[in-house]
């Protein structure tokens, strides 16, 4: 599709896949509302496309990982006109609170100051920001 539209249903779908951490924060997020997916490249073929999708996690610690690239893998090959799916792990461990999307960080800020959270990150949100 000339149109993108293959690419946006594949971030939507992404998003689906919802990251643990944002759930027990009381605001569920997917992994593109989270920044957790690093890149998503869609190559169409005639005979289906190539998806490689690069997927980081918050934190270095996270044991999240391998899930989160089983199910990547599993959603998109079920698409019928994708013909390979490389789902692979950014080991940099940059991520931050500032990754997330413009839309879930208003929505995590509503649901803090409604639940008198605050602005403070989850754990696993700040630890990630202090590098050594």
């Amino acid at each position: 599709m000339s149109d993108g539209g293959l690419h946006t249903r594949i971030a939507e779908l992404l998003d689906t896949v919802i990251d643990p951490c944002s759930a027990a924060a009381g605001a569920p997020a997917g992994l593109v509302d989270m920044g957790l997916i690093r890149s998503l490249e869609v190559d169409e073929r005639a005979g289906g496309a190539a998806v490689r999708v690069v997927v980081r996690v918050t934190h270095p610690s996270c044991f999240m990982a391998p899930l989160f690239l089983a199910q990547v893998q599993n959603l998109l090959a079920e698409l019928p006109e994708v013909a390979a799916v490389d789902a692979t792990l950014d080991t940099g461990f940059n991520w931050t609170p500032a990754d997330m999307s413009d839309g879930y960080r208003e929505r995590l800020a509503r649901h803090r100051a409604a639940t008198g959270m605050g602005h403070q990150p989850p754990a696993h949100a700040a630890a990630s920001t202090t590098r050594p």
